[in-house]
């Protein structure tokens, strides 16, 4: 049984940014910085691409990665992360001890990230980890109209962005999970009391969903690559 498996989601739709995973990031398909992220850690017995998409497949197995066919089903905008991953994870052949989700849309990720973040999964004492930033969040969550929205923070009391030192957003780059914990609750945050956030800094947490998502890493990528070169 292989011990940690990287798991890939590149679906072929997105309403944001078209193609985004085939699209060349620097010279590159946006996929493979993931690809050989996962591969230069040395974290993982297997890496996995999953896809809808036939040029996507072609791009992970000419990384030398392993594929797998997804399902027309759960390849929509609808169709919750959790069931892609129980897709493969939930089958006999694919057991492992640890999976990692490995979001192709955040390339600035850094290959020390995946390996800090795995030292974690591996104490057991966590069952799950996730990659996250820091936020100053304050905002509300919208409501059914009726009710109005809601805020996040107690208006008696409304924070300011010193006292928030503890408040995280998942950056949706990294997560580990133990498959066992997984395939019995179906969600790779089986219990919150037994996660781990793993911080990292607002430059390697970008997301890529739309075209000014897309700048805006462009630009990230360069201010980084400047620094490295100081």
């Amino acid at each position: 049984m292989n011990k940690s498996v990287a798991f890939i989601p590149a679906r072929a739709g997105s309403k944001g940014l078209p193609g985004k995973n085939k699209k060349l990031f620097f010279g590159k398909p946006l996929i493979q910085w993931t690809i050989e992220q996962a591969q230069q850690s040395k974290c993982f017995d297997k890496i996995v691409v999953s896809s809808d998409d036939e040029e996507v497949l072609k791009i992970a197995t000419s990384c030398g990665v392993d594929t797998q066919t997804r399902h027309a089903e759960l390849a929509t905008d609808e169709a919750p992360i959790d069931a892609v991953l129980y897709d493969y994870f939930g089958r006999e052949e694919n057991n492992a001890t640890y999976g990692c989700l490995l979001n192709p849309t955040s390339p600035l990720r850094s290959v020390k990230d995946i390996q800090k973040s795995y030292k974690y999964i591996k104490m057991k004492k966590y069952w799950s980890v996730a990659s996250v930033q820091w936020s100053d969040f304050i905002g509300w969550v919208g409501m059914p109209s009726n009710k109005g929205p809601a805020p996040t923070y107690n208006l008696g009391t409304r924070p300011n962005r010193q006292s928030r030192d503890d408040y995280f957003l998942e950056n949706g780059a990294i997560y580990w999970f133990e498959i066992e914990k997984f395939n019995a609750y179906g969600t790779i945050i089986a219990n919150p009391l037994k996660i781990k956030l793993y911080e990292m800094p607002a430059e390697r947490s970008l997301e890529i969903d739309t075209p000014f998502d897309w700048a805006l890493c462009e630009r990230a990528y360069e201010f980084t690559s400047m620094e490295k070169h100081d």
